[in-house]
């Protein structure tokens, strides 16, 4: 039996829920530190900081769902992800260029980082699938009551917590849902009523049933300089409930299906009707990057090295499996990117977009893609004369003969990924135009 359905029994949760959660993170996404994904965006993404080979992202995360079934044990799965990161030339300490800065930056994969990536990501699963579980049954268990291992390897914070009961849907358990921190041990247990009204622990400890104060600490994530609010005693990056957040995650997956729907059933009804399509133009009398006095992007020095150019697809369908593999898009679903303006979904469905013009053969291009939209050097919101407006997301890019814009499209149920345009700088200079809504410091 794995260390991690070991955890999950503990915890009194079928191993089920927790497969179910590790199934849905099917989005391999590539990062280069642990800020580059935050809070909920864990539940639909599957990342290790900084390794870049998406083939060996989907290795481990399958390994790790492996495990968690029962089929390996934690130092099975370790065995064997130490060959294949050894045989990929990754063990060890390896130089890889960060996308978003440019600089070369050294990751190391050893012992001591296999254990927390297994660790860490086998509990974010078991804690997910208690919480549903949790929901399912807060009928009978309406309270829920925080266990520490009491001793004095305990955090100073998670001790002020022990034997904390709260009802199932108090707001604690939005921000405080263990595992609460790297190597958390934390674990809590769902009650009865009459478990409750005994007012006392097994071995006597009383309840402590009075929430805490909402204390927060502010956070700067250094890859984007956004200022958070954490709970206290949280570390940064786990101030989140990942049962909460799975649920949400299948959620947006379903309005994105459905968003394409609509667009698809639009899409026919225009060609059955033998309408010409429309072309949304920009709206005139709009600001520019010279009316705002800004400086010309070919003085500007790009800060970014330029990643990989990937081949020209064969065809259409080639390029959209490019360009999907790339941006870590599942087939038929889709994935969400955190940016300085916002959040975007990368969706299938539109992905052919990107691409149709073979011309331009864009999913060349599909390294620049992540950095642009994670690591923009300007974001202008511009409007169009069918009532739209789409943020245009720019980045530099030193050793390339083009920078690149990604398009994005805002909706109101979500911003999406509309087209991605490389460009050289003089005529990047023309698409400057609107609200300049974010430029880093």
């Amino acid at each position: 039996m794995s260390a991690a359905t070991d955890f999950a029994m503990l915890a009194r949760l079928p191993p089920a829920g927790v497969i179910a959660y590790l199934q849905g993170r099917r989005d391999l996404t590539v990062t280069h530190s642990w800020q580059d994904l935050w809070h909920e965006e864990h539940a639909r993404q599957f990342t290790i900081s900084r390794l870049t080979r998406l083939d060996l992202l989907q290795s481990i995360r399958e390994g790790i769902e492996r495990s968690v079934n029962g089929e390996l044990t934690r130092r099975e799965w370790m065995r064997d992800t130490e060959k294949l990161l050894k045989n990929a030339g990754w063990w060890g300490a390896k130089e890889v260029i960060d996308p978003a800065t440019g600089e070369t930056v050294t990751t190391t994969f050893d012992a001591a980082r296999l254990k927390l990536i297994f660790d860490t990501n086998t509990r974010q699963a078991a804690a997910a699938g208690q919480w549903e579980r949790v929901q399912a049954t807060k009928r009978t268990h309406p309270y829920l009551r925080y266990i520490t291992k009491d001793d004095d390897r305990v955090r100073a914070a998670h001790r002020a917590w022990h034997n904390l009961v709260l009802p199932v849907d108090d707001p604690f358990w939005q921000t405080h849902w263990p595992p609460n921190g790297w190597r958390c041990r934390c674990r809590v247990v769902a009650m009865s009523q009459r478990e409750y009204d005994s007012g006392r622990a097994p071995g006597g400890a009383p309840f402590n049933t009075q929430p805490p104060a909402s204390e927060t600490i502010e956070h700067v994530n250094r890859r984007s300089g956004e200022i958070t609010k954490v709970p206290a005693g949280v570390d940064p990056g786990f101030g989140y409930n990942a049962g909460v957040a799975r649920r949400e995650a299948l959620e947006a997956i379903e309005q994105a299906k459905l968003r394409a729907a609509d667009a698809e059933l639009a899409a026919a009804t225009r060609k059955a009707n033998l309408e010409p399509p429309t072309v949304a133009r920009e709206k005139p009398d709009q600001a520019t990057w010279k009316t705002l006095g800004l400086v010309d992007l070919r003085e500007m020095q790009a800060l970014a090295q330029a990643p990989e150019l990937l081949p020209r697809a064969k065809s259409i369908e080639a390029a959209v499996s490019q360009l999907r593999a790339t941006l870590g898009v599942p087939i038929g679903a889709a994935r969400g990117v955190r940016t300085p303006a916002g959040g975007v979904t990368i969706m299938d469905e539109l992905l052919r977009h990107v691409v149709e013009k073979r011309l331009d053969a864009r999913e060349r291009y599909a390294n620049f893609v992540l950095p642009t939209l994670m690591r923009p050097d300007e974001v202008w919101r511009t409007a169009y004369d069918d009532g739209t407006t789409r943020r245009r997301f720019i980045k530099l890019f030193s050793g390339s003969k083009y920078d690149i814009i990604v398009i994005v499209e805002e909706m109101p149920d979500g911003d999406v990924l509309w087209n991605i345009l490389n460009r050289e700088r003089g005529k990047m200079n023309t698409m400057r135009v609107g609200e300049l809504m974010y430029q880093p410091d």
